[in-house]
C-alpha cells in the first residue's frame, strides 16, 4: 500500500511540474513577445528558428567550435550542421575561419551582429527571470537558484 501511495505522490508531483512548465513557457512567450514589441529594431531575433538559436548559443559557449564539434554536441550529421551554419553565415550572425594547421577545418565564431543578438536574447531572459522571481523573498530566490542548479547540472540528472 505504501508503494502505491508513493507512486501516486510521484505522479501528482510530475503533473504539478508539467503544469508549472506550461505556465512558465506561456509566461516566457508573453515576456519575449512584449520585449519584441518594445524593441522593434531588434525584431530579427524573433525570426530565427529554435535550432538556429541553439547553434548560436553553442558557438558562444564552446568558443570557436568546428563543424565536427557542433555535430557531436547536437548528435547530428556534419551535413546538418553545415546547412544551419550556412544560413547563419548568410544572415551575418556567424563567420568561419580556416585553420592554419589543417585547411579542411573551419572554426566558427559569432559575428558582431550574432553577439548583439545573443545579448538581446539574454536581456529578454533576464526580464523573464526578474518577472518570475519578483514574488520571492531573498531566501526563496536562493532556494530556487539552488534547485535550478541541481536540475540543470547535467552530471546530476543523467
Amino acid at each position: 500500500m505504501k508503494l502505491i501511495f508513493n507512486e501516486v505522490k510521484i505522479m501528482l508531483a510530475e503533473d504539478l511540474i508539467v503544469k508549472a512548465i506550461n505556465v512558465l513557457s506561456q509566461s516566457m512567450r508573453q515576456v519575449m513577445g512584449k520585449y519584441k514589441e518594445e524593441s522593434p529594431e531588434e525584431s530579427e531575433l524573433f525570426n530565427l528558428t529554435i535550432t538556429q538559436l541553439h547553434y548560436l548559443y553553442a558557438i558562444r559557449e564552446m568558443k570557436n567550435p568546428t563543424y565536427t564539434e557542433l555535430a557531436q554536441k547536437f548528435s547530428v550529421q556534419k551535413s546538418t550542421v553545415t546547412v544551419t551554419i550556412n544560413k547563419l553565415i548568410q544572415r551575418d550572425y556567424v563567420y568561419k575561419t580556416q585553420s592554419a594547421e589543417d585547411l579542411r577545418v573551419f572554426y566558427l565564431q559569432l559575428s558582431p551582429k550574432g553577439q548583439r543578438l545573443m545579448e538581446i536574447e539574454d536581456q529578454g531572459y533576464r526580464q523573464f527571470a526578474f518577472q518570475i522571481t519578483a514574488c520571492l523573498d531573498d531566501s526563496q530566490k536562493e532556494q530556487f537558484t539552488e534547485l535550478l542548479t541541481i536540475i540543470t547540472d547535467s552530471s546530476s540528472c543523467k
